[in-house]
């Protein structure tokens, strides 16, 4: 989780534990509540809302009956068709190192946060590492195994790492299609991530086939099955194994056309439930949560995706192709909204990747089924310049062309099929720059679904747009002024209500928590204990939770209530601010080893963190440590003066 600091050079330990590590949503800028609150803070007295059922499927694979059983399971049967999916990008969105097909070792520096990265195969494994090189010596602050790569290879190749038991993202991405190895998105900043970005179940959902948290924990995974897998567009296989394992002829009857309703066909659905198996991963849009009571890991293909994620997408008409991925781009598109049947499988089948070379000939012919053999002749570009083209008369270059992105999930074929500006040509996929499509002049951020929830109780709608309205603010930055302000505001508004409502939810209760700590402490601690008393929460919110009353009990002066909620925290997270605190808590009782070991956790997190430097090096000092005193000192000094470097 990301934090928000404001360091001090000089600091003691009475002044850190006062401005104790606190995430960034505890310190947003929200208003003072009013005295007299006009929607209240108490959840009415009434039943909760009964959730709304997902909408039926004949299919019975989508059921719980249904298990999971693995891709070997498909291929004992369905050769042909591994062995081609086996080919395509998405079999390959995760896997294992392989040193024979490893780009070239490197060594990058960045000079924004004095930082440099290297690339090293030792032992037949390959490490990544962080140094920092401000200072007299350099500081090795990190050195890490990969575990898995994530990427189809295409476009881009993604390192993870696992430290104590969790999965984290290297700072290092090798960039298929310059080639070169760069910062990861996200890590080109003064104050550097490292290796901090924690990797979750829903992070590896589009890259895993299958993936699971241990314990409940954030970021401590098993993953059962590398790559997109068979089940994860037909659905668990198991009732289907069974029935052709027992009678292979059998076939049920549905509406007079005969197929096997064991197993999901995307080709039979309907063109909703048809797309919502390719959206699940590349929908992109604005804002994304959970409906209440379910997840995206609870969607299973054949049913409807905006029972298990709600999307949302700006409101304002110009700024519907602003940073979207494939689908929403074909959804605005005339080809899509004149017919009845264009979908992603229209042009894409999974089971066969063309070539480079066969691709122009290919999409052109699926072109003219739908526009008829003449289109070319009646094609409104000069023909000179549709001759141009390689090859001559290929639609795709004209009417979905390649256009610059600095971003790995937004569009780099532009899936808005229609007619683009020619005044500026598409920058090649291989040079991704700003893209004319980034969100930097809306009018408004008001957000709006983009899916038909009206099956959705009114309380739930609110719900859900609630939480986007949130998400929306962490988009825009917590510190972007009257924007993220009104937001805020707004998201807490909309919650309010739905709680007032009668909607009774530990998702509304622990993100109340967050936008009510910083004006209503106690109010906040109500939200987040009520979270915590549901009979089921999910893993954000009880994060969420935990954290609000671990602060609130730091704040308050009693350690050992707040060390209760930090020894969980700690148990299912990764978070240099857990360990932090945790050490001050262990301070104040006196507990003086556990502190350093704690205190010195959270700096192997975040080296950056000089408070804990200088605490560090007060305590070792206290117990006769020179050496170890002396290495946290310099550690302060050099901190010092990288971030007198780094000021405006």
């Amino acid at each position: 989780m990301s934090t928000k600091r404001r360091w001090a050079i000089r600091v003691t330990i009475i002044s850190m534990i006062a401005v104790a590590t606190v995430p960034f949503w505890w310190t947003a800028p929200p208003p003072p509540a009013p005295a007299n609150d006009p929607n209240g803070t108490a959840a009415a007295d009434t039943q909760s809302i009964p959730l709304t059922p997902p909408a039926a499927s004949p299919f019975l694979n989508t059921g719980p009956q249904a298990h999971y059983v693995g891709s070997q399971a498909c291929r004992d049967c369905h050769q042909d068709e591994t062995d081609s999916f086996a080919l395509s990008g998405m079999a390959h969105s995760m896997r294992t190192v392989d040193l024979d097909v490893e780009p070239p070792d490197t060594t990058i520096s960045h000079q924004l946060s004095n930082r440099e990265f290297k690339t090293t195969r030792r032992d037949g494994q390959l490490f990544h590492s962080e140094k920092i090189t401000g200072g007299s010596q350099p500081w090795i602050v990190g050195e890490h195994d990969i575990k898995y790569i994530v990427g189809s290879g295409v476009h881009f190749s993604m390192y993870l790492c696992e430290i104590d038991g969790f999965l984290v993202e290297s700072p290092l991405t090798w960039y298929v299609a310059k080639p070169e190895w760069s910062l990861s998105p996200g890590y080109d900043s003064p104050h550097h991530l490292g290796f901090q970005r924690e990797i979750t179940a829903a992070c590896l959902f589009c890259h895993a086939g299958r993936a699971t948290a241990i314990d409940d924990s954030y970021h401590r995974m098993q993953v059962e099955e590398l790559g997109i897998s068979c089940e994860r567009c037909h659905g668990p296989g198991s009732l289907h194994v069974a029935k052709h394992n027992t009678a292979p002829d059998k076939r049920r009857d549905l509406a007079g056309d005969k197929f096997d309703t064991t197993i999901v066909n995307p080709a039979r659905l309907d063109r909703h439930r048809a797309e919502a198996v390719c959206h699940q991963c590349h929908l992109q849009s604005q804002a994304y949560v959970n409906p209440r009571g379910r997840s995206l890991a609870d969607y299973r293909p054949g049913l409807a995706l905006e029972d298990f994620q709600h999307y949302y997408r700006s409101a304002d008409p110009g700024q519907k192709m602003k940073v979207v991925g494939h689908a929403e781009q074909m959804m605005l598109s005339r080809c899509y909204t004149n017919s009845d049947t264009l979908n992603c499988i229209t042009c894409h089948n999974p089971h066969a990747t063309p070539t480079v070379a066969d691709q122009p000939a290919k999409y052109r012919r699926i072109c003219l089924n739908c526009h008829g053999a003449n289109s070319a002749a009646t094609c409104t570009a000069q023909t000179v310049a549709r001759q141009q083209t390689l090859p001559a008369d290929n639609c795709v270059s004209c009417h979905m062309p390649t256009i610059p992105t600095t971003t790995l999930h937004t569009a780099v074929t532009h899936h808005r099929i229609g007619l683009h500006s020619t005044t500026t040509t598409p920058s090649p996929a291989s040079s991704p720059t700003s893209s004319p499509d980034q969100d930097q002049h809306a009018t408004t951020d008001e957000l709006e679904p983009l899916h038909d929830l009206s099956r959705y109780h009114q309380l739930d709608r609110q719900r859900s747009l609630g939480l986007a309205t949130l998400k929306r603010v962490f988009q825009l930055g917590i510190d972007s002024g009257p924007r993220s302000q009104r937001l805020w505001n707004q998201s807490r508004t909309l919650l309010m209500q739905a709680r007032k409502g009668g909607l009774v939810d530990p998702g509304i209760e622990a993100t109340l928590a967050q936008l009510t700590f910083d004006t209503n402490k106690g109010q906040a601690v109500r939200h987040a204990t009520s979270a915590l008393s549901a009979p089921t929460i999910d893993i954000e919110s009880r994060l969420n939770a935990l954290f609000a009353l671990a602060s609130f009990n730091f704040s308050q002066k009693r350690p050992a209530k707040s060390l209760e909620y930090l020894d969980e925290l700690i148990r299912i997270r990764r978070s240099a601010s857990d360990w932090e605190m945790r050490g001050l808590c262990q301070l104040q009782l006196r507990k003086r080893e556990l502190a350093i070991e704690s205190l010195r956790t959270a700096v192997s997190i975040d080296p950056e963190l000089l408070p804990v430097h200088d605490i560090l090096a007060r305590l070792y000092a206290d117990v006769g440590q020179a050496s170890d005193s002396a290495h946290h000192r310099r550690h302060v000094r050099r901190l010092q003066a990288i971030f007198r470097d780094r000021r405006p």
